[in-house]
C-alpha cells in the first residue's frame, strides 16, 4: 500500500512538473516582457564581419542584414498579436517596423517586408492613443511606403498628446517632402522608378506620379508651419526641437529649392576682398563652399 501511493504521489509530481513547463518542454514559459526582450538581444545580435569589404561583399552584406531584420519582424509581430492587450505589444509592433528602407535597395537584395502592412494596422486599430508613438513617427518619415503616411496623418488627427502631435506634424511634413523628391528622381531615372514599384507597389508609385506637385508642395509647407506654430518646445533626438526642426525645413523650401531666388550673403573672396552675393544679381555665379575643417 505505502509503495502504491508513493508511485503515486510521484506520477503526480512528474504531471505538474511537465504542466510548469513551455510548449518545447524545456524551461518555464517566459512572460510577455522576457520573450520581447529576448527577440530585442536576439535582433540586436550585430552579423558585421569587423573586415573590409569589397562593393559586392558590401551589397551582400546590407542584403542579408535587412533579410534578417525582416524575419526578426515577423518574430515581433508574432508575440505583439498573441499578447494584444500587454504593454510590451506596442514595443514589439514598433520593433517589427523599425526597418525603414530609405534607400530603394532591389526587392531581390533585401527581401520583401511582408509584416509592414499588418503591423501598422494594429498599431492604429490598438494603439492611436499612445503617449509613445512620438520616436516612430519620425523614424517612418525617412520613407515612402503607404502605411507611412496612413499613420502619420491618423495620429495627428487623434493622439492626444500635444508633444506626440507636433511630432506627427513635423514628420507628415518631412515624409511629404521628401517623398515629392524621390518621385522626381523617378521621372528623371527610370531604373529607380523600377525599383521603387517592386517595393511599395507600381499601383502606389502610379497614383503618386500622378498628384499635384504643387499641392504636395503646400501642404507640405503647411504642415511645417503648423509644426513650428504648436509647441516648438518638444524636444528631438540630439537637442533640436520640433519648431526648430520645422523653421529650418521652411527656410529650404521657401529660399533653398531649385528655383527659387538664394538668400543674399556677404562673405570674402580669394582675394580676401568683401562681397555681397546681390552684387552678381544677373550674372552666372559658382558658389564652392569649403572649410579647412
Amino acid at each position: 500500500m505505502r509503495d502504491t501511493w508513493s508511485e503515486g504521489v510521484l506520477v503526480g509530481m512528474l504531471v505538474l512538473s511537465v504542466m510548469a513547463l513551455d510548449v518545447r518542454g524545456q524551461e518555464p514559459s517566459a512572460s510577455p516582457a522576457e520573450q520581447y526582450e529576448a527577440l530585442r538581444a536576439e535582433a540586436e545580435q550585430s552579423a558585421s564581419t569587423g573586415a573590409v569589404l569589397t562593393d559586392a561583399e558590401r551589397l551582400e552584406f546590407v542584403g542579408r542584414a535587412y533579410r534578417r531584420r525582416f524575419a526578426m519582424a515577423v518574430k515581433f509581430l508574432g508575440l505583439a498579436e498573441k499578447y494584444p492587450d500587454d504593454p510590451i505589444a506596442l514595443d514589439a509592433l514598433t520593433q517589427a517596423v523599425w526597418q525603414v528602407n530609405t534607400t530603394p535597395w532591389p526587392v531581390q537584395m533585401v527581401g520583401e517586408d511582408t509584416t509592414r502592412g499588418r503591423a501598422f494596422e494594429l498599431i492604429e486599430r490598438d494603439h492611436l492613443q499612445s503617449d509613445k508613438l512620438g520616436p516612430l513617427c519620425q523614424r517612418i518619415s525617412y520613407g515612402f511606403a503607404r502605411e507611412y503616411e496612413t499613420l502619420l496623418r491618423a495620429v495627428l488627427a487623434k493622439n492626444p498628446h500635444k508633444d506626440v502631435q507636433a511630432t506627427a506634424c513635423l514628420s507628415l511634413a518631412h515624409f511629404l517632402s521628401n517623398r515629392w523628391q524621390r518621385i522626381e528622381l523617378c521621372n528623371e531615372e527610370p531604373h529607380l522608378a523600377k525599383e521603387f514599384a517592386e517595393l511599395y507597389g507600381q499601383d502606389y508609385l502610379a497614383e503618386l506620379v500622378r498628384h499635384d506637385r504643387e499641392q504636395t508642395a503646400r501642404e507640405a509647407e503647411a504642415l511645417y508651419e503648423q509644426a513650428a506654430a504648436s509647441d516648438g518646445s518638444v524636444a528631438l533626438p540630439g537637442g533640436d526641437t520640433v519648431g526648430g526642426r520645422a523653421k529650418a525645413e521652411l527656410f529650404g523650401i521657401r529660399h533653398l529649392s531649385v528655383g527659387k531666388e538664394a538668400p543674399d550673403i556677404e562673405g570674402e573672396d580669394q582675394d580676401g576682398k568683401r562681397f555681397r552675393l546681390s552684387d552678381y544679381r544677373g550674372k552666372v555665379v559658382m558658389l564652392d563652399f569649403w572649410s579647412y575643417v
